[in-house]
């Protein structure tokens, strides 16, 4: 499953890029130089927010380095949802020596409440999408409010682990509170700054437009445990822009930018590091045990 449905999606949108053209892709690039700055801000966001965020809730200051957060994102994003909190977890436990059961708590309830934080800023975009009439919202039938209920789960659960507080998590309210904020903040970021993206890009025609895609982006990603959300995202925002006034070959040329840059950033930044480490270590091991 981790490897079929990522080449899966791979294939659909290379046969929809293709369809396209890819000389006329390449044609339409972004020639704005700040789009090129910016695209490469996107890839911290995530990793500071979550450095400013753990360094508060363990008191451990620079002892917990950003490389760390890094390849938890890394890890989230090549393997599998979660499994970085799963690395994040065990690596401060076994290097730090913090109490397993408040570190569970901590990055137990700082997903969910990322969750909820993402899912709240979903909600307010959808909202302003229905004030400004950029969208417009179809008839509700009865068998889609289950999925409604599903869908603000995450929020659920980050009210009542405020409500609850030290009967279903080891944080104080204010832990909870200023978690909830970095997470909130952390979202709004990275999403102004997708905006930003758009705008310089000169793809779409209008700012409306560079909402609808950030919007679109935000709902991707909220979708629980589904691998290679990026691939998701370029084949749903594809299909989006087929069926609205926009030009096909510049959306499909900051898609493919976005995702490029994005998978670069993981290698050089994380992958070769941490591989070499390994290497290193292993070769370290091997001549020690002789």
């Amino acid at each position: 499953m981790r490897w079929g449905i990522p080449i899966l999606l791979l294939g659909l949108v290379a046969y929809g890029l293709t369809r396209i053209g890819w000389s006329n892709i390449y044609a339409s690039r972004p020639s704005s130089v700040l789009f090129y700055l910016v695209l490469a801000l996107p890839f911290f966001v995530q990793p500071i927010g979550d450095l400013i965020l753990y360094r508060y809730l363990l008191g451990v200051g620079r002892a917990l380095p950003l490389w760390i957060l890094l390849r938890k994102r890394y890890m989230n994003t090549v393997m599998l949802d979660y499994s970085g909190e799963v690395y994040l977890f065990f690596w401060i436990r076994k290097t730090l020596k913090i109490d397993g059961n408040f570190l569970m708590h901590a990055v137990k309830d700082s997903s969910v409440l990322s969750a909820a934080g993402g899912l709240v800023v979903l909600w307010v975009m959808f909202v302003i999408l229905l004030v400004e009439h950029l969208i417009t919202l179809p008839s509700i039938q009865i068998g889609r409010w289950p999925l409604l209920l599903i869908g603000s789960v995450p929020l659920l659960l980050g009210i009542a682990l405020f409500v609850g507080n030290r009967k279903l998590t080891a944080l104080s309210r204010k832990q909870i509170g200023v978690t909830f904020s970095i997470h909130l903040t952390r979202c709004i970021v990275a999403l102004w700054l997708e905006y930003v993206l758009w705008w310089l890009s000169g793809a779409l025609p209008s700012s409306g437009d560079c909402f609808k895609f950030v919007a679109l982006r935000l709902l991707v990603t909220r979708l629980p445990l589904i691998p290679s959300k990026d691939l998701v995202f370029v084949g749903v925002a594809m299909a989006a822009a087929g069926s609205m006034a926009v030009s096909a070959p510049k959306v499909a040329a900051v898609l493919v930018l976005m995702t490029v840059i994005d998978k670069i950033e993981d290698l050089v930044v994380v992958g070769v590091p941490w591989l070499v480490q390994q290497v290193r270590f292993r070769r370290s091991a091997g001549e020690a045990a002789s």
